[in-house]
């Protein structure tokens, strides 16, 4: 073998053990910023942060009860609670969701996102219910509910229903 071929030889063989350490150095990095982003066999999850608010999104409401839930209001699969803090936000909820590959495949006809449905409650305010929100694999999605003073509401108003429902072209 002739001195050239060998020097090209050699460094294409570093450059591709080269990229392939920088390969693993970046995996370990994003790994230990977020976890989450590592493939795993786990049932896939999305997260779902509530913002809850005045009216015009002038004021926090903290210690609102916010309640995630599958079906309908009267006949409620309740997944997860939690209450607001002094921002008026909540825990990320992790729920599960379809495969993000779902979204991939030209031919599914299945929704590769998860849908949910939020009831927030708050002394003082009317109740606001959420319906079909989207939560993707692997996104965490921000669902804010701008509460009504029961004193400005209309008579005999006691809850607000916001659909979220909305085709999402992916």
């Amino acid at each position: 073998m002739d001195k050239e071929t060998l020097e090209k030889y050699k460094n294409e063989m570093l450059k591709m053990y080269r990229s392939q350490k920088m390969q693993a150095k970046v995996k370990q990095a994003v790994a230990e910023v977020n976890p989450k982003v590592t493939e795993t066999t786990e049932t896939p999850t999305g997260g779902l942060l509530a913002v809850v608010t005045t009216v015009r999104n002038l004021y926090p409401v903290s210690n609102a009860k916010v309640t995630i839930f599958k079906g309908d209001y009267s006949n409620k699969n309740v997944i997860d609670s939690a209450f607001t803090d002094q921002s008026g936000r909540t825990k990320v909820f992790k729920l599960p969701t379809p495969q993000k590959a779902l979204s991939l495949d030209k031919e599914n006809k299945l929704i590769p996102y998860a849908v949910y449905n939020m009831l927030v409650e708050a002394d003082g305010y009317i109740d606001n219910i959420h319906l079909n929100i989207p939560v993707f694999s692997g996104v965490t999605s921000i669902q804010t509910s701008n509460m009504l003073l029961k004193e400005t509401a209309g008579e005999g108003m006691e809850m607000q229903i916001f659909d979220e429902a909305e085709k999402y072209d992916l």
